[in-house]
C-alpha cells in the first residue's frame, strides 16, 4: 500500500501502488476473481507493459509521467442493460478533473475518450462482472497524459504540454478520486438523466457535421444523441442510425 487518498469518503481508503504491472484493470480483475473487493479499491502504477485502451488497442505511457489507475466500484445497483451509464460518469469526472486546468476544448469523444481540442489526453477502460441482471462490480480504468512531452501517436497531447509546466500526479490523481466519487454518488441516487444530459452537452462532435466511415463506406453525419444501449446515434442525409461501439470510426 502506498498512500492513503483523504478527500474521499470510500474510494482511495485502500490503495495500492505497483512500481510496474501488464495492466492495472488486470491487477483489479484478479482481485475480484480472489474474493469479495472493497468497494472503492484503486490499483495505480507508474508503468504498464500490456495497458489496454479501447477496441484492443495499447495504451502508451513513459514511465513514470501519466496516470494510470484502475478503481473497483460496487455497482450492484446498475442493471446490466444499463452499463454505459458507467462510461458516462467516468467521462463526466475526468472533464470535471481537466476543467480545473483547462477551461476550453475538453470533450468527450464517444465511447470512451476525453479530447483537448483534436488531440487525445486521455482514455477510460470499463470491466463490468454480471451477477443476473446486474453489474456487481465494475473496474473504472483511467489513462490520463499528464507530464509526457513526447508521443509516437501525433493526435496525442499531454496536460503539461498544454500548460507548459508540470504536475503532482498523487495531487492530481487524488482529484480524480473526488470527481469520480461525486458522480458515483450522483448515480447512486439516481440522477441519470441529468448526468446523460451533462455527458450530451460536452460529446465530441455534438451537433456538427463530420466524415464517418462504417464496414469500409465513408459518409456525412451529425451526432445528435446517445441511446439507452450506449449506440452513438447520428443524423444522415435521409433519417438517422445508431452505431455500436465498433460499427463506425470518426475520419475528419
Amino acid at each position: 500500500m502506498h498512500k492513503l487518498f483523504k478527500n474521499t469518503v470510500f474510494i482511495g481508503k485502500k490503495a495500492f501502488f505497483l512500481p510496474s504491472c501488464h495492466s492495472t484493470n488486470e491487477m483489479a480483475s484478479v482481485l475480484i476473481s480472489e474474493k469479495s473487493p472493497t468497494n472503492g479499491t484503486v490499483i495505480y502504477t507508474d508503468y504498464q507493459s500490456r495497458g489496454k485502451g479501447q477496441r484492443g488497442n495499447i495504451w502508451e505511457s513513459e514511465p513514470g509521467k501519466n496516470i494510470l489507475i484502475s478503481i473497483i466500484l460496487d455497482t450492484s445497483f446498475v442493471e446490466a442493460s444499463n452499463f454505459f451509464e458507467l462510461t458516462v460518469i467516468t467521462s463526466l469526472a475526468i472533464h470535471d478533473l481537466l476543467s480545473e486546468y483547462l477551461k476550453v476544448d475538453i470533450k468527450i469523444k464517444w465511447p470512451n475518450d476525453l479530447m483537448f481540442g483534436k488531440l487525445k489526453i486521455g482514455g477510460i477502460l470499463i470491466e463490468n462482472y454480471l451477477k443476473q441482471n446486474v453489474i456487481e462490480w465494475c473496474i473504472v480504468g483511467v489513462g490520463l497524459n499528464i507530464n509526457q512531452e513526447k508521443f509516437h501517436e501525433n493526435g496525442a497531447i499531454s496536460l503539461a504540454q498544454i500548460c507548459g509546466q508540470k504536475f503532482d500526479r498523487e495531487e492530481l490523481i487524488g482529484l480524480l478520486l473526488q470527481k469520480v466519487e461525486s458522480r458515483y454518488f450522483q448515480l447512486k441516487k439516481g440522477k441519470i438523466e441529468s448526468l446523460k444530459k451533462e455527458y450530451l452537452a460536452n460529446l465530441y462532435w455534438k451537433d456538427e457535421i463530420h466524415v464517418f466511415k462504417t464496414n469500409g463506406v465513408f459518409f456525412n453525419g451529425k451526432i445528435v444523441g446517445i441511446e439507452p444501449s450506449g449506440k452513438l446515434k447520428i443524423e444522415l442525409e435521409k433519417g438517422s442510425k445508431s452505431y455500436d461501439f465498433k460499427e463506425v470510426i470518426f475520419i475528419k
